[in-house]
C-alpha cells in the first residue's frame, strides 16, 4: 500500500534530524579542541565551559552534548517541554508549550540566573531548538503572565503567522531578540535545530541569543493591521507604545561578535533524507522548494495543483501551516490537511497518496504526529461523514477510526512539518 510507503519514507526523515543521528557528525572533541564543523573553539582559553538550552530538542541535544564534551562541562541548565531523563552535568527545568505558564516564568529565571553567573572568562554553549518562544519567558514590565498568556491566546487563535507572532513576543519579553545574549557576559557557541523554512535566525525561538530585525513601532503596527491592538491587554498596549516612543531599549537589531551560530540540521536535511528514501524504493522523486504555508486548505490547493503538473510520482513539500480551531475536537493543522485530502481524493476520485506530519510527534491537541490517507482509505470510512468532523475540526477522531493516523511519539526533534505525496499504484 502506498500508505505504507509514504509512512516508511516519513520515519526515515524523521530519524535523519534526530539529535542522535547528527550532533556527532556536526560536532567533535580534539583534546581540548571542539569543531563545529570547520569552525574550531579551544576550550582551553576559557575558566569554565557551560551548556544551557531550550526547545522541544533540548534533551535530545544536551544528552548528545554530554557524551561529546565529558568532563568539561562545569554544570549547566536546560528548558524542556518534559522532564526527561536526567543528566549527568545539566540541570533541567520544565517550561509550557504553546502557551507559557508560571513554569516557563520559573525555568526562565533560573536560566537566567545561571547564565549571569558567567563571566568574560567563560564560555556556553547553547542548544536553541523550536518552542523555546513559549518555553522560555519574562515579561516587560507592567505585563504580568495573565496579560502574556492572553496575549499570546490571541495571536495564535487569529491565525498569525509565526514570523508575525514572534515580532510582538520579542517586544514584550526580557529574553527574546538577542536580549539573553546581551545579559550574559561570556561567550557563546549557539547550536541551533532549525523549525523555520529558511533558517532565519531571527525567527528560530524568537532568536533570544541573535538579533532583532523588527521593532516596537513594527509590532505595534502589526497588531493595528490584524485589528488586535485595541484587544491586547492594556499593559502590552503600553509597553508597545512605551517602546515605539523611545522609553523602553529596543532589543538588539545586530548579532553580538562574542556568539557565534550554527545550524546543525532543518526541514532542507529531512526533505533530502525523505527524497533518498523515495529514490530507494523505486519512486521518482521531487522536492518542492517552495515551502508550504498559509491556512491550510489554501496550503492543499497549491500542493495538489503542484502534483498536477508535476512529471514525478512523488513529491516531498516541507513547511508549516496555520489552522485557526472553530470546533471542539482534536486534531491539529496535519491532521486536519490529511481530512481535507481525503474529501479531496473522494470528491475528484484522485489515485494519490497523502501524508502530512510534524516532526515534533505532536500535532495540535492530540498524541498523533499528523495523518495519511489514500484512495483505499475510503472503503474503511463506511457510515462516518467526513464533513462533520471537518466541521468540529476532529480530524484526529475521524483518521483515528479508520486507522489513519501517523504516531510517534514525541520524537526528540523539530524541523516543522513534511509532506509526503505519491501519485498512482505503488507498492513497497
Amino acid at each position: 500500500m502506498s500508505s505504507e510507503m509514504a509512512k516508511e519514507i516519513f520515519e526515515y526523515a524523521l530519524e535523519s534530524v534526530k539529535p542522535c543521528r547528527f550532533m556527532k557528525n556536526r560536532c567533535a572533541l580534539d583534546g581540548d579542541v571542539l569543531n563545529v564543523d570547520a569552525t574550531s573553539y579551544d576550550l582551553s582559553k576559557y575558566k569554565n565551559l557551560y551548556v544551557f538550552g531550550s526547545g522541544k530538542a533540548a534533551y535530545s541535544m544536551a544528552k548528545e552534548m554530554e557524551e561529546i564534551l565529558g568532563d568539561k562541562i562545569y554544570k549547566g541548565l536546560i528548558v524542556v517541554p518534559n522532564r526527561e531523563r536526567q543528566l549527568e552535568k545539566i540541570e533541567m527545568k520544565k517550561g509550557s508549550h504553546p502557551i507559557p505558564s508560571m513554569d516557563s516564568v520559573d525555568s526562565a529565571q533560573a536560566l537566567l540566573s545561571m547564565m549571569r553567573e558567567c563571566d568574560e572568562e567563560d564560555l556556553y554553549v547553547y542548544l536553541l531548538s523550536g518552542g523555546s518562544s513559549a518555553l522560555i519567558e519574562i515579561p516587560i514590565s507592567p505585563i504580568n503572565l495573565d496579560d502574556l498568556q492572553e496575549a499570546t491566546d490571541l495571536m495564535l487563535s487569529e491565525n498569525l503567522e509565526i514570523q508575525e507572532i514572534n515580532a510582538v513576543r520579542k517586544h514584550i519579553s526580557q529574553l527574546k531578540g538577542g536580549r539573553l545574549a546581551e545579559r550574559c557576559l561570556a561567550s557563546g557557541i549557539v547550536l541551533v535545530l532549525s523549525d523555520v523554512i529558511g533558517d532565519d535566525l531571527h525567527a528560530i525561538g524568537s532568536a533570544p541569543l541573535y538579533a532583532d530585525n523588527s521593532s516596537f513601532a513594527d509590532a505595534k503596527e502589526l497588531l493595528k493591521v490584524k485589528n488586535l491592538y485595541s484587544r491586547m491587554p492594556k499593559s502590552v498596549q503600553t509597553v508597545l507604545t512605551l517602546g515605539s516612543n523611545n522609553h523602553i531599549k529596543e532589543s538588539p537589531s545586530e548579532p553580538l561578535e562574542r556568539v557565534s551560530h550554527h545550524i546543525l540540521a532543518s526541514n532542507a536535511d529531512a526533505k533530502n533524507a525523505a527524497r533518498e528514501k523515495a529514490s530507494s524504493l523505486g519512486l521518482d522523486v521531487k522536492i518542492v522548494q517552495q515551502s508550504v504555508s498559509g491556512e491550510v486548505s489554501e496550503a492543499l490547493k497549491f500542493m495538489f495543483a503542484t502534483v498536477q503538473t508535476s512529471k514525478e510520482n512523488c513529491l516531498i513539500f516541507g513547511g508549516e501551516c496555520t489552522l485557526e480551531v472553530k470546533g471542539e475536537g482534536q486534531g491539529g493543522r496535519n491532521q486536519h490537511a490529511a481530512l481535507l485530502a481525503l474529501k479531496e481524493i473522494k470528491d475528484k476520485n484522485l489515485n494519490l497518496t497523502f501524508l502530512s506530519a510534524g516532526t515534533d510527534g505532536i500535532d495540535g491537541n492530540s498524541d498523533a504526529a499528523g495523518g495519511v490517507v489514500e484512495y483505499e482509505t475510503l472503503q474503511r470510512i463506511k457510515s462516518l461523514e467526513m464533513q462533520s468532523y471537518l466541521n468540529n475540526f476532529d480530524s484526529y477522531n475521524f483518521l483515528k477510526q479508520i486507522g489513519a493516523l501517523v504516531t510517534t511519539g514525541a520524537s526528540g526533534t523539530n524541523v516543522i512539518d513534511l509532506m509526503i505525496i505519491i501519485k498512482g499504484d505503488v507498492n513497497v
